[in-house]
């Protein structure tokens, strides 16, 4: 693995010298795992996928390197209880890798007698959330006794490459933006002096390396998730729209009663159709933000018809593939100035909420792996600074699991909990 990062690796390469920024996978396993049997299978893990074998070097650009990376780190800890798994993701979204170093990803065996987690935690400039379920699947696989081992997955090129050139004009524009960046930056901590003296309620100062990712987890039964699979053809929506929509209602009816509330809803989308690279470790993801007006009583329906409209045009169109590219391409120029409070307080104007939703869909992964059960996936991370709380969904096994990941400077541990359940309560009215 030796390449120069691209630009979207570039944009989380510098988040994530802020603060960190980690995806963390967790399969909930039935059967006796062993120690041996996963510290036996990760070499081979690690054989399989390029992105585990690298260290970056801090270069100019910064590129990744293959240069004397260690085996994946694995810790095992006890499951004294069901949900011993919480601390350990907590864990994995909140500590830093060492780039320099590597790998950027380590494993936790959360271990019981009939029931185990297996956790993945990976810094996200190397994978999005569907790379940890495809990482998870291969472990579990290469821990079947005598089983067949993965076989080596070749390096791929930033996928900014697979997306081809972008607009015509960028280049001009991100010299423009660079000049600028570069000129507010120099007089950044006059206007944050500013900006800190018009909102003194603000806790934006919190230092970067003092803020750490909060997340709650909720899980529909199977009832439930599948009544809401068949309502979303019924009503010729989506999941990912109905979970949208759902979050939006929730948010609305705590900030406000009488009026409607302006948010914004960033949408993960996943682009490996587009790419054709299948289940590789790597990042292939774009995004498509909304700004919409929610009332806390609207239709929820038809809020859900309104989210999926442009993610379903979004996806259909090569011109939102080259459009992400220039506009990641202008993000690895300011994201120094991105984080600046002034800026963010600029950002959120007008704004009453920063939402962000990531949903995984059905996973396709058998749930044998010799005398091992996959019973269930859950999917949570670091939460970007700009966004108050963010939903991240996995459909398996007839479950689905549902982590929301928040910001404690921006929203309160109570707050974020009385969403979470407010949003799955809004599910299950909706799937009676």
């Amino acid at each position: 693995m030796e390449r120069v990062l691209g630009p979207t690796e570039q944009v989380f390469y510098k988040v994530r010298r802020l603060r960190p920024f980690n995806v963390a996978l967790t399969a909930r396993v039935s059967g006796q795992v062993t120690e041996a049997q996963v510290r036996e299978a990760l070499p081979a893990l690690q054989r399989r996928h390029p992105l585990l074998q690298a260290n970056i070097l801090d270069e100019s650009p910064p590129r990744f390197s293959r240069a004397s990376v260690p085996e994946l780190p694995l810790q095992v800890v006890p499951r004294e209880r069901e949900d011993s798994w919480r601390e350990q993701v907590d864990q994995q979204i909140n500590l830093p890798f060492d780039a320099s170093r590597g790998p950027l990803a380590r494993f936790v065996l959360v271990r019981g007698d009939s029931h185990s987690e297996l956790i993945c935690g990976y810094d996200h400039l190397i994978g999005d959330a569907l790379s940890g379920c495809f990482v998870l699947r291969d472990l579990l696989r290469a821990m079947v006794p005598g089983g067949e081992r993965p076989t080596a997955l070749q390096a791929r090129p930033a996928y900014e490459d697979l997306i081809g050139p972008p607009l015509m004009g960028t280049r001009l524009l991100n010299a423009v933006v660079s000049r600028s960046s570069s000129t507010l930056l120099r007089v950044s901590p006059a206007l944050n002096r500013l900006s800190a003296r018009l909102d003194s309620h603000s806790s934006l100062e919190t230092p970067a390396e003092k803020v750490r990712s909060g997340f709650a987890h909720r899980r529909l039964t199977p009832d439930q998730t599948e009544r809401l699979l068949h309502l979303c053809r019924e009503q010729k929506s989506s999941l990912h729209g109905l979970l949208g929509a759902a979050l939006l209602l929730a948010r609305a009816e705590s900030l406000s009663a009488n009026k409607a509330s302006v948010v914004t809803l960033t949408s993960a989308l996943d682009a490996r159709e587009r790419f054709g690279v299948g289940e590789d470790f790597g990042l292939f993801t774009t995004g498509k933000t909304h700004l919409m007006r929610v009332r806390r009583r609207e239709d929820i329906w038809g809020l859900s018809r309104r989210l999926r409209a442009p993610l379903v045009a979004a996806r259909q169109k090569a011109s939102h593939l080259r459009l992400f590219r220039s506009a990641i391409e202008m993000s690895s120029r300011t994201v120094d100035l991105a984080a600046q409070p002034w800026m963010q307080r600029c950002t959120r104007l007008g704004l009453d909420s920063m939402l962000g939703l990531s949903n995984l869909g059905r996973l396709n992964l058998d749930d044998r792996y010799g005398d091992l059960k996959l019973e269930g996936v859950i999917f949570s991370g670091s939460v970007a600074s700009h966004f108050d709380i963010v939903l991240a969904a996995v459909t398996f096994a007839q479950h689905l699991d549902i982590s929301f990941l928040y910001n404690p400077p921006l929203m309160r541990p109570e707050l974020a909990e009385r969403i979470a359940s407010r949003t799955c309560e809004v599910l299950a009215e909706t799937a009676r």
